[in-house]
């Protein structure tokens, strides 16, 4: 394997374009070297339009590992929705504050799946729980970022993945995406 290390921007609060991979802060929902295909992506046919046009879903098996995007402190989760239940709005989520008003959103984690709490600290790459489809009828994790809100009818942003291949124009339906390592 070829050791590709990818120049993620440090969190230090500077302005970046979210069109940019290499001024991005955030880095994909999963371990390095792991793969996951998006299965929708921004405006996405089946539920990504109107507020949420800016978001992602990774298509994974429930239990597996999703890390921290993003640098920030744990601001909320619910996880006591069961996996198969594919009820709206009983959807298991983490929530992440950055610190710049910008919040990035965990969706469909599994029952009992945080494995942090709220108020903790995490890195880029933390474990933070674990994927599931609570509130959905297909496993999958959903990911935004929404600035300013944080509640399930909050605008979402753009944002690009600094650690792997090329979205010029955000993340594409169909496309498998590795996470790299990161600087």
């Amino acid at each position: 394997m070829v050791a590709f290390f990818n120049a993620c921007s440090p969190e230090d609060g500077q302005i970046f374009s979210p069109y940019s991979p290499t001024e991005s802060r955030y880095v994909l929902p999963y371990p390095i070297g792991t793969a996951y295909t998006c299965m929708q992506s921004w405006n996405g046919p089946y539920s990504h339009q109107d507020v949420f046009y800016y978001s992602v879903d990774f298509s994974m098996p429930v239990g597996t590992v999703v890390t921290a995007s993003r640098e920030g402190t744990v601001f909320y989760y619910y996880d006591s929705f069961y996996d198969n239940d594919a009820t709206e709005g009983h959807e298991n989520i983490l929530i992440i504050s950055h610190g710049d008003s910008t919040y990035s959103r965990y969706i469909h984690l599994t029952y009992h799946g945080v494995r942090v709490k709220t108020g903790s600290y995490v890195h880029r790459g933390d474990t933070l729980g674990y994927s599931g489809k609570s509130g959905t009828p297909i496993a999958h994790l959903h990911f935004d970022v929404t600035k300013v809100c944080y509640n399930r009818d909050c605008q979402t942003i753009p944002f690009l993945f600094c650690n792997t291949g090329d979205q010029p124009f955000g993340p594409k339906t169909g496309y498998e995406y590795q996470a790299w390592p990161y600087k």
